[in-house]
This record gives structure tokens, C-alpha cells and sequence, in this order.
């Protein structure tokens, strides 16, 4: 185990800073959770208990790794080279936790090239924003350091649009994730939605850290926004699996590939095809395979739309809301391998 800041991850101390707090959060059920959501509470406040990866998970993760592992090494190049050639002193600032072991990977592709690419982990949370005590010790880390802030993927670019609110300024903040369906990040390595391993996944590939929240010590001066330690999940963790597999695919390339023609809005054409089934709150639809597994992980699913049923991508899906009883549709033309619905509160109107 490792200890930073004051508390255990497993991820290695030579890949990452970790700037959280341990704490302890509002734990509440899905169901609970879903009825506080719809009366105004910050979803940054609460947090439900993680349960082991179900057998459909841990299926899902091995093939994702097994079948887009080489591809996504590639793009942890990619994305790595091209930070390296254009930006100057470049220092990763991953998005917890999703970005975080992507931020890892790339910052040992960099070691493995005798490169030297920093990189911290910090908080940010819809509706909340990122948590500026981290921020500004990042800041003083690096004087004169760029910070490229690092996610997975990109949905509907929420975490963007977070981001930008956090961060006014006449130059908008740099933003780079391996897949960004969504048409947003500053630096993408590819524009596909694809299927990343870790998405399938949640504190068990995330060094144990359960997703970060605010607490009331979150609100004081130089305090870190809050996680805590699944530690009941340390026999499944497979975060330095995760990473040993991703360095074994190891890749020579060391320029940037073509990440594909930008998306223009595709989020809209998702919205028009949610209110042919009755959705009409936006926030109730979620687009992109990683945005649309983290929906049956830890949301109520209502709806799962796919582009194709067949697409090995989104097999895991199927066989979730196949087990949920939850409705599947098939859009030919969807923009995303896949978008789900989160299920609206009994009589609200969608």
C-alpha cells in the first residue's frame, strides 16, 4: 500500500499525487440517493457504499482490456507525445477519479521514454466546481508548469463546462482525455466512444478511492474536497494490474495519431431521440458507452439506446439492463455507442 496525504491508495507514489481528504460522506442507497437528487441536494454530497465488481463487471473490464488494450496504449502514446512536442513543461492534472488512471499511464510512458511528466490528481465536481485547495497547491508545486487537466472520456462535456466555470480567464483551461466522443477536450487522442477498461470499473481500478464528494470541512479555507478508502475492495483492486497490462502493450509510437474529425454538438441528436421515448430533462441523459456504464453502476437506469446491439462494446450493457428489466432500443444513427436514461422520480413529468 502506499500512503500519500495522509491516507492509503494503491497506486504507485512515482505515478500520481493524490490531493484528497479523508473523510467520511452522506452514505445513501441508490434509491435514496436518486429521491434526494430530485429535491435539490448536490449529488457531491452524497455517496453510496460500493459493493464487489459483479461477474458482468469484471467480464466486461478483461475484454475491454483484452480487446481494446493495445488500442488504448496507443492513444496513452498519442495523447503523451503530443502534450510533450506542444506544450511547454506540461504537468498532468487528472480529473479523480476517472482521469486518474489515465494520468498514470501517461506519466509512465513518459518515464519509459526518459521523460519527465508530472502529475497530480485532484477533485471536481458538477455543481460544486474543482476543488481550488488543490488547485493551488498544484500551482505552487509548478510555478512554471502548464497544467493540462486529464479525464478518461467525455459524455455531453459536462466536466468541461465545469472546468471553464472554475477556471474564468480569457484563455480557456487545456483539457485532455483518450476518448471524446463528445467534441469538447483540447487535446484528444482519438473522437471515437469506445469502451476504456477502467470505465467498466469503479474504486477497484481507481487505487481505492471511493468518487470524491463535499463536506462541510470541504468549505474551509485549505481544506481538500473528501474521498475515502474502499478498503473492504482490496481483494478485488486491480489498479496496478491495470497499469502492468497497459505498459505491456507498449507501443513505439512517439507521434500523435489522427484522432478523426471533431464532433459538432452530437449531444443534440442524442436529446431528440431521449424525447421520442418520453425523456425530456437533459440531465436524465447520459451519452457514451463510459457515461452510460457509470449510469448502471451507480444510478437507476430507465432506458439504455445503442447504435448497434451487436457492437462488442456495449455487450456488458446489454446484459445489464437485460438483468434490470430495463427497455433497449437500437438507433442506427445514434452518435454514441450508446446513451442511457436515468429513471425520473414516480409521477414527474421527464
Amino acid at each position: 500500500m502506499t500512503q500519500t496525504t495522509a491516507f492509503f491508495h494503491t497506486f504507485d507514489p512515482a505515478d500520481v499525487t493524490v490531493h484528497l481528504r479523508p473523510a467520511t460522506p452522506r452514505l445513501v442507497g441508490v434509491a435514496e440517493k436518486e429521491a434526494l437528487l430530485r429535491q435539490g441536494v448536490s449529488y457531491g454530497t452524497l455517496l453510496t457504499p460500493e459493493t464487489r465488481p459483479s461477474a458482468v463487471q469484471m467480464a466486461a473490464y478483461h475484454d475491454a482490456l483484452t480487446r481494446n488494450g493495445p488500442r488504448v496504449a496507443e492513444l496513452i502514446a498519442s495523447l503523451t507525445a503530443h502534450l510533450l512536442a506542444h506544450v511547454p513543461q506540461p504537468v498532468l492534472v487528472s480529473l479523480a477519479r476517472a482521469g486518474t488512471p489515465v494520468g498514470a499511464a501517461m506519466t509512465r510512458f513518459a518515464r519509459r521514454r526518459g521523460q519527465k511528466l508530472p502529475h497530480h490528481t485532484l477533485s471536481i465536481i458538477r455543481g460544486s466546481g474543482i476543488d481550488r485547495e488543490a488547485l493551488r497547491r498544484v500551482q505552487g508545486a509548478h510555478p512554471g508548469g502548464t497544467l493540462v487537466f486529464v479525464d478518461g472520456w467525455t459524455g455531453k462535456g459536462s466536466i468541461w463546462g465545469t472546468l471553464v466555470d472554475s477556471l474564468p480567464g480569457d484563455v480557456p483551461p487545456l483539457l485532455a482525455v483518450l476518448s471524446d466522443p463528445a467534441g469538447v477536450a483540447s487535446f484528444a487522442a482519438t473522437h471515437d466512444d469506445l469502451l476504456l477498461p477502467h470505465a467498466a470499473l469503479n474504486a477497484t481500478i481507481s487505487g481505492l478511492l471511493s468518487r470524491t464528494f463535499v463536506d462541510a470541512e470541504s468549505q474551509i479555507e485549505q481544506k481538500l474536497h473528501g474521498v475515502r478508502t474502499e478498503d473492504h475492495l482490496r481483494p478485488d483492486d486491480v489498479t496496478g494490474e491495470y497499469l502492468a497490462a497497459l505498459d505491456a502493450f507498449d507501443t513505439e509510437i512517439d507521434l500523435p495519431l489522427d484522432p478523426g474529425p471533431r464532433p459538432v454538438r452530437p449531444y443534440d441528436a442524442v436529446l431528440v431521440l431521449a424525447a421520442g421515448l418520453g425523456v425530456h430533462d437533459p440531465h436524465l441523459v447520459k451519452p457514451g458507452v463510459g457515461e452510460a456504464t457509470r449510469v448502471f453502476l451507480r444510478r437507476q437506469p430507465a432506458g439504455l439506446l445503442l447504435r448497434d446491439a451487436r457492437h462488442p462494446d456495449t455487450h456488458h450493457l446489454s446484459e445489464l439492463a437485460r438483468a434490470a428489466g430495463i427497455p433497449v432500443t437500437v438507433h442506427p444513427e445514434l452518435p454514441y455507442l450508446a446513451a442511457a436514461l436515468i429513471r425520473p422520480r414516480a409521477g414527474e413529468d421527464t
